[in-house]
């Protein structure tokens, strides 16, 4: 498949694209063409450093990376995240749009703070036309971990979505990075309670002296 990363020179685009690079063409997207191709540059050279094979990194821009790929990773903040998908409206066909996104606001402590929809998955979902499948998952994954490939994230991974095709596209593709065990949950709705947990488990860790938090049901 072809996987665009819309802000894929972040640490946690990072991270998927070094993941996904040995079954999957990887584009890195960006507003500066530049920056990500000298992001996806460093991506591929870090994989062959390693020994791994690597299908291919390309850094592009966000118009360009979107047009003809099959999956699209939003790793992007909230507050940009609309404004961003506006603008590219029409360079969106059929494609898999993941959300990783997660609307919320720190005062003291973290707190979730969700659109008039429910989710910034269903809010995603209103802007982006109605051809796109829109997928929610990876929200509670630790970026620090995915770039490290040595490690196995040992981690559920709770997978949201309307079109059960490309809700079963996600999962397969969850399953590609070691230990991490995707689980159906449900329609888009459903978006709302996976996305809270972000902010939650921030929380939990500045209360507790942690780093890191993953989610596990067992």
């Amino acid at each position: 498949m072809k996987i665009a990363i819309l802000g894929g020179t972040g640490s946690i685009g990072e991270g998927f694209a070094l993941r996904w690079a040995s079954k999957h063409d990887i584009l890195i997207c960006s507003r500066e063409v530049d920056k990500a191709i000298k992001a996806a540059d460093e991506y591929e050279g870090t994989i062959k450093n390693k020994g791994l094979f690597c299908c291919g990194i390309t850094g592009c821009s966000n118009e360009s990376g979107i047009k003809d790929v099959d999956v699209v990773v939003l790793s992007v903040p909230y507050q940009g995240v609309i404004p961003l998908l506006k603008n590219l409206r029409h360079f969106f066909k059929d494609q898999i749009v993941i959300s990783l996104v997660v609307p919320m606001k720190k005062n003291k402590w973290f707190e979730y703070t969700p659109p008039a929809q429910g989710s910034a998955a269903l809010e995603i979902k209103d802007v982006l036309p109605k051809s796109v499948k829109v997928v929610s998952a990876y929200h509670n994954i630790s970026a620090k971990k995915l770039l490290n490939l040595e490690l196995s994230l040992d981690y559920d991974v709770v997978v949201c979505g309307d079109d059960e095709d490309a809700k079963r596209t996600v999962m397969e593709l969850t399953k590609e990075i070691k230990n991490l065990h995707p689980l159906d949950g449900g329609g888009l709705a459903s978006s709302y309670m996976i996305e809270s947990l972000t902010p939650f488990l921030i929380n939990l860790a500045l209360r507790n002296g942690l780093c890191d938090l993953g989610v596990k049901f067992v």
